[in-house]
């Protein structure tokens, strides 16, 4: 086992925007952290920090100290709680420069093998600690350079849109690049239009999440960015094929797709989204009678056959996916397979995705959450939601037992995701909260300066709690409220409210109603022009004025 990270031999260690980092200076910072990390005297620290040039420096000289470095995935009150570990990053010094110059004292009576200990974001349950030795980081780092470093330049520029606070960030846009010579940006590249602002001329490497990745064929017509990509990846959950070959002629770079898990590490990939998949180096693949895939693979903690969650096919060592192993629930003591439901939901041409989960209560049940297809909008606005429920439950009835039907439904534009594109059950369970505050956005659509959104009203919304009893109304001042808040998810805006102006009420607005809520974002104005309307016609519109906006 390595008792630290290999540093190849590189005069760029990072870049902040254009301005190198150079390796003296990393070297420098890395002993200055080296020494306020080896007085501390633990085993174990607990590494938060958004700069990805302040993490490596930690993350290193943390290794050089023998520790085991925990990484979790957010900094959260719960999240701190229940890491009761001193913690380093953004959580305590503000600058490398501010550190004062320690004496190293001795650490022999504390050292350790280091490590890394990171968190699943797996789809059900809450995050599981995975501990990770140098030495299966360092096998998957040269397994990827084996596989893909002949594409991509020495002076090539590793970019992200996935936070290294996940393994996939971590090993694509730190681990790797130093152990193999490559200079890695700072930041996270944090929207798609991101990408046209990188600075021109350079040569990149692009490690990105499918949710970014399937925005990019969404945005206005632009001219193709001024970059040129030696390889782009995708990992941490599925990429739609037509998503894929839509972005890689924008970008002008196919897109090596990289199947794995935070416990297996990378264990196939393929450059189209047609093809079979290929192991990474140094894995074997099998599958068993009933279809699942298993691993053998120098990235685990064992030489022990790993079973996966997934089912496969092998053709001459070439994987082919099956999909998800069945996820069994019982509702009253009867086996039901969500993964069944979500495929017959799927199928039906008013669905473009359905994921399916079980809602514990007084009474366990199954919900369904949907997003609809052009059919399926159509449908929605002609009968309704309560018809459209019982419409998709009569199509499942002839395929699944009463008790299998869904009972309770939402409708939303995508499936809610978190940073690395994974779907979770909480996400999902969250969607179902009582008396929800926020509508369900069916749909969107959007052009340079301006959004348009479809919202479904429920008359689950608290809103419409006592106001009115006989007639339900959404009152005025929740509307101006959906359309700062959404405005600003919509722009990036980070602005605080200076004054509304021009504000008008044409027409209520009930439950069951399909609203268009159409936003335009005046950069020079600094104001967010809104208007709601139905078929009925108009029924609110006005301006809302910001300060302090990051257009």
């Amino acid at each position: 086992m390595p008792d630290c990270w290999p540093i190849a031999a590189h005069a760029i260690i990072a870049w902040r925007g254009d301005i190198p980092i150079e390796r003296h200076a990393f070297d420098a910072d890395t002993e200055q952290a080296y020494r306020a990390l080896a007085a501390l005297a633990q085993p174990r620290i607990v590494l938060f920090e958004t700069d990805s040039y302040r993490f490596a420096v930690w993350l290193i000289a943390a290794w050089r100290a023998g520790l085991t470095v925990v990484v979790p995935g957010d900094m959260l009150p719960a999240t701190q709680a229940a890491l009761p570990l001193p913690w380093v990053g953004v959580v305590a010094d503000a600058a490398l420069a501010d550190w004062h110059a320690l004496a190293a004292p001795s650490i022999s009576s504390v050292y350790h093998a280091p490590g890394l200990e990171v968190f699943t974001s797996g789809s059900t349950g809450a995050p599981c600690a995975i501990h990770k030795t140098l030495t299966q980081l360092a096998n998957e780092t040269a397994a990827l350079e084996a596989a893909f470093g002949s594409q991509i330049a020495s002076d090539a520029r590793i970019v992200s849109s996935v936070p290294h606070q996940h393994l996939y960030g971590l090993l694509f846009r730190i681990l790797w690049p130093l152990a193999a010579g490559r200079a890695f940006a700072t930041d996270t590249l944090p929207w798609p239009e991101s990408i046209w602002a990188l600075p021109a001329g350079a040569r990149y490497a692009l490690a990105a999440s499918p949710a970014m990745l399937k925005r990019i064929p969404e945005l206005p017509a632009r001219a193709a960015p001024q970059v040129r990509f030696d390889a782009i990846f995708s990992s941490g959950g599925p990429l739609p094929a037509d998503a894929n070959l839509a972005c890689s002629t924008r970008l002008g770079m196919p897109i090596t797709e990289v199947y794995g898990s935070s416990e297996t590490g990378g264990i196939a990939h393929r450059h189209h989204p047609q093809h079979a998949w290929t192991a990474q180096p140094g894995v074997e693949l099998k599958t068993d009678d009933a279809g699942t895939l298993w691993l053998r693979s120098p990235f685990l903690a064992t030489p022990d056959w790993f079973a996966t969650s997934d089912r496969a096919a092998l053709d001459q060592g070439q994987l082919t996916l099956l999909g998800r192993a069945d996820r069994i629930v019982k509702v009253e003591e009867k086996r039901i397979s969500l993964t069944r439901v979500e495929t017959l939901l799927g199928a039906l041409p008013e669905i473009s995705a359905a994921r399916a989960l079980l809602l514990p209560n007084r009474r366990d049940e199954i919900g369904a959450v949907l997003v609809l297809s052009d059919a399926g909008r159509t449908l929605l606005a002609e009968k309704g939601k309560n018809g459209l429920d019982r419409q998709f439950r009569q199509a499942l009835s002839g395929a699944l037992e009463r008790i299998a039907l869904p009972r309770r439904w939402r409708f939303v534009a995508e499936l809610p995701h978190n940073d690395m594109g994974k779907t979770t059950e909480a996400m999902l369970a969250a969607l179902f909260a009582p008396a929800p505050a926020n509508p369900e956005i069916v749909a969107t659509r959007q052009d340079a300066h301006t959004r348009m959104l479809t919202l479904y009203i429920g008359a689950e919304l608290i809103h419409f709690d006592g106001h009115f009893d006989a007639a339900p109304v959404l009152p005025g001042v929740v509307q101006v409220d959906w359309a700062i808040r959404l405005g600003k998810a919509a722009f990036g805006l980070a602005g605080t409210f200076a004054d509304m102006r021009q504000l008008k009420f044409q027409r209520i607005i009930q439950p069951g109603a399909l609203i268009t809520l159409t936003m335009t974002w005046d950069a020079g104005k600094q104001q967010l022009a809104f208007a709601y309307a139905s078929a009925s016609g108009a029924h609110s519109s006005g301006r809302i004025t910001f300060t302090g906006t990051q257009p």
